[in-house]
């Protein structure tokens, strides 16, 4: 990257003839050096220099006055090069300088007078070095300062008031280090913060009140620690929040309040904790969440209401999880859902309105679960859907399945990943899904039809338990669950003489029969009526 923007650099202005032989100077105003066998900075500097590059050197230490001063340099970066020390005062004469970076270096240590004589300073990096601690002091030359990024380093342990002077500080990237403990009254006095990264440290527990004055905090980063529990009220006071990122912790469980007083939050990441419930009000209190993942987690399943308050939700993620139920109404509420991921997941059966009322939804994800078939009418309402995973599932190519094939197969071109196929019967066992014919779905048991193994044995516990109730004939089958009868199957005699015109509601056919399997009997009782093309009744169409 950094030849492509300094070939750019050479084509558009040109460069200058003023300029060190190690350095390569653009419109005198940028100098760019990059010579592998440079150990000490080039004398003949452009003096109207204003950003000033050394990348990839072999500079060991910037001494006091080694960069001479300037008032026109405004940024001076040291990238990848070998400093292992800078001096105090390293950086005196430059009274105008804002920006600041010396990262990927090996240096040990940072000394406390490395940032005197930089007035103006507002943006340091000193990311991806070697030093595990700094001094008390080190930034009061520098209390303007609003972005400090110190990632990446070997930090263990921070002074109380290192902080103390920047009272203006809006980002603070401690991430990658390695801080086992956040001082109570460290971010005290970061009242103007918006950004705070703690990020992949080894943080085992957060203070209360730790970030009670960042009132002003948008984002706040604690991913990729140790935490196992939050106190109570470990966010009172960030109103202003917007992106909360809990993910890759140890997190057993939440208080059911923890998240109260969040209204203004819209991203919140749970993603591979321990969490194996959920209280139902844990989200009552933020409103306006867009995005929301729990995957990797250990949830068996969810409690009723616990997305009620969450209208605005564009993203629910609940992939790998162990959840083998789903209550109906789980999902009421979130009219805003786009995206919804449940893959990897322990689901044998999904209820018939657990999609009922999420009008928007445009992906779903089902894959590697336990299902076998889906309910009917189960994408009734989702008339956006376009993508449905529905792959590693074992799907049972029976008459449980006719709605579904019905729905793949009404599409003109088959939707985004919607790839799976039969497990059962033998006859169809590795066939797709849209490929199979509806005439080939036969329910199980049904007269003349060789049983599947396994179809007559007892249900799995987790399993809707599906019985055919059949006549003696063979004439006249029905396939049921605990719950409902989702197909009826009859052969009827040649039809009668149609109706003579004019004639309304006449007697076509009916029947009565007692249907018996091996979960007992039903009673089953049809009933036909003719109607001539151009009549109707109320409420009924007209019957071809």
């Amino acid at each position: 990257r950094w030849g492509d923007g300094w070939e750019v650099w050479t084509c558009c202005l040109g460069l200058s003839l003023s300029c060190p032989p190690a350095c390569q100077c653009y419109d005198t105003s940028k100098v760019f050096c990059s010579e592998e066998r440079m150990r000490e900075i080039p004398a003949g500097l452009p003096g109207n220099a204003t950003q000033l590059f050394f990348v990839e050197t072999a500079l060991s230490s910037i001494r006091s006055g080694a960069l001479g001063s300037s008032t026109t340099l405004t940024k001076l970066v040291f990238l990848n090069n070998n400093i292992q020390e800078l001096e105090a005062g390293a950086f005196q004469g430059l009274p105008s300088l804002t920006e600041l970076e010396v990262s990927g270096n090996p240096l040990p240590a940072v000394s406390p007078g490395m940032l005197m004589g930089l007035p103006s300073l507002s943006k340091l990096s000193l990311a991806a070095n070697a030093f595990r601690s700094l001094q008390p002091g080190l930034f009061t030359p520098a209390c303007h300062l609003q972005d400090l990024r110190l990632s990446g380093n070997k930090i263990e342990a921070l002074p109380v008031s290192i902080f103390y002077p920047l009272g203006h500080l809006q980002t603070l990237d401690l991430s990658q280090n390695v801080l086992a403990e956040l001082p109570e009254r460290l971010l005290a006095p970061l009242t103007t913060l918006r950004l705070l990264k703690l990020s992949d440290n080894l943080l085992a527990r957060v203070p209360p009140g730790a970030f009670r004055a960042l009132g002003q905090l948008a984002e706040l980063h604690l991913d990729g620690n140790r935490l196992e529990e939050l106190p109570d009220g470990a966010f009172t006071g960030l109103g202003m929040l917007r992106r909360l990122q809990l993910q890759h912790n140890a997190l057993g469980s939440l208080a059911p309040d923890i998240f109260a007083g969040l209204p203004n939050l819209t991203i919140i990441s749970l993603e591979g904790n321990r969490l194996a419930t959920l209280a139902a009000t844990l989200f009552a209190g933020t409103p306006g969440l867009l995005h929301l993942s729990l995957a990797r987690n250990q949830l068996e399943t969810l409690p009723q209401g616990v997305f009620a308050n969450l209208s605005a939700l564009q993203t629910l993620v609940l992939s790998h999880n162990a959840m083998a139920h789903l209550p109906a109404r789980v999902f009421q509420g979130l009219v805003g859902l786009v995206e919804l991921q449940l893959s990897h997941n322990n689901l044998s059966r999904l209820p018939a309105g657990l999609l009922a009322r999420l009008p928007l939804l445009t992906a779903l994800e089902l894959d590697h679960n336990r299902l076998t078939h889906l309910p009917p009418g189960l994408f009734d309402a989702n008339g956006e859907l376009a993508r449905l995973g529905l792959a590693y599932n074992p799907w049972a190519c029976d008459c449980r399945l006719t709605y579904l094939l019905g729905w793949l197969q009404s599409f003109a071109e088959p939707l985004t990943h919607a790839q799976a196929f039969c497990v059962s019967p033998a006859a169809l066992r590795g066939q797709s899904l849209l490929e199979v014919p509806q005439r080939q779905l036969k329910c199980p048991g049904v007269s003349g039809v060789p049983p599947e193994e396994g179809l007559d044995r007892e249900p799995r516990e987790d399993a809707p338990e599906w019985c055919t109730y059949s006549n003696s004939e063979g004439t006249i089958n029905m396939a049921c669950d605990a719950t409902s009868c989702q197909q009826l199957s009859l052969r009827l005699p040649p039809p009668s003489p149609p109706p003579p015109p004019g004639v309304r509601g006449q007697l076509a056919y009916q029947g009565a029969w007692v249907l018996r399997s091996r979960c007992g009997t039903l009673q089953v009782s049809v009933l036909i009526t003719a109607q001539s093309e151009d009549e109707t009744s109320p409420g009924l169409p007209a019957a071809p």
